[in-house]
């Protein structure tokens, strides 16, 4: 049975959320062994129960990235002080998901495989895809993939285009607003039409008029338009809330 910690450490995911994560660890035939998080936060919510099924286990190794470097230092005080006992098995990375995810897996030696992959980072929909594409090639028929916001922005592109690929077995958990998508592989490469259909839907949810404007125009005009909009209608294109204030 998992321990709590004793240090209290702020996190998102709902109660539901976390014990998918945490079981997706405990009650799988292989104890993963290489887990790669993408967006800690301040490391309360999915990285802390992650690690500490990891250590309930016995084996394997959690590397967690952030990108903001304020949250990246308080993480790790976080995880240093709530969860010494298992903090051998973390290993922060600083930086964004893109650029750290290939050194990451550079430094991997060639036959380990990730086990495991929860993808919670930026709200821009087009980095879970990006994300999913680098590890995809390591993750091993058996392996999972989890993704937080599959109801939001962030992960409107990548339950759909995952789901069409024959080669994952997934689904959406309706336990949150925000909603948790998880996949495992069950065959090492997809047939030739489901890949193609995956791709099609990927470039029409592409073309979407908000994302494709989004893509086009410049970074600092989308930042000063998303400031000047009503909070409801910001948060309705930004994070795709459309039930929230």
């Amino acid at each position: 049975m998992l321990t709590m910690p004793s240090v209290a450490i702020e996190g998102q995911l709902s109660p539901e959320e976390r014990q998918i994560l945490i079981n997706s660890v405990l009650n799988v035939s292989k104890k993963p062994q290489v887990v790669i998080e993408v967006g800690t936060w301040l490391g309360g919510g999915s990285t802390l129960h992650l690690l500490r099924a990891l250590e309930t286990n016995g084996v394997g190794h959690l590397w967690g990235i952030e990108v903001d470097s304020g949250i990246y230092e308080r993480m790790v005080e976080n995880i240093t002080k709530g969860a010494p006992e298992a903090v051998s098995r973390f290993t922060p990375i600083f930086g964004f998901s893109q650029v750290v995810i290939p050194k990451w897996l550079a430094e991997l030696p060639r036959d380990v495989m990730v086990d495991l992959a929860f993808l919670d980072g930026g709200d821009n929909p087009d980095e879970q895809i990006t994300e999913f594409n680098l590890l995809n090639p390591r993750i091993p028929v058996g392996g999972q993939l989890l993704s937080h916001d599959a109801n939001l922005r962030k992960g409107k592109w990548l339950a759909p285009y995952v789901s069409q690929l024959d080669n994952w077995k997934s689904q959406v958990h309706q336990c949150s607003i925000e909603g948790l998508f998880q996949a495992e592989k069950i065959r090492e490469n997809p047939s030739p039409e489901s890949l193609r259909k995956a791709k099609r839907l990927l470039t029409r949810m592409r073309l979407e008029p908000v994302e494709f404007l989004g893509r086009i125009m410049p970074k600092s005009l989308c930042g000063l338009i998303l400031r000047i909009l009503p909070t409801k209608l910001m948060l309705a294109i930004s994070q795709g809330r459309r039930s929230r204030v």
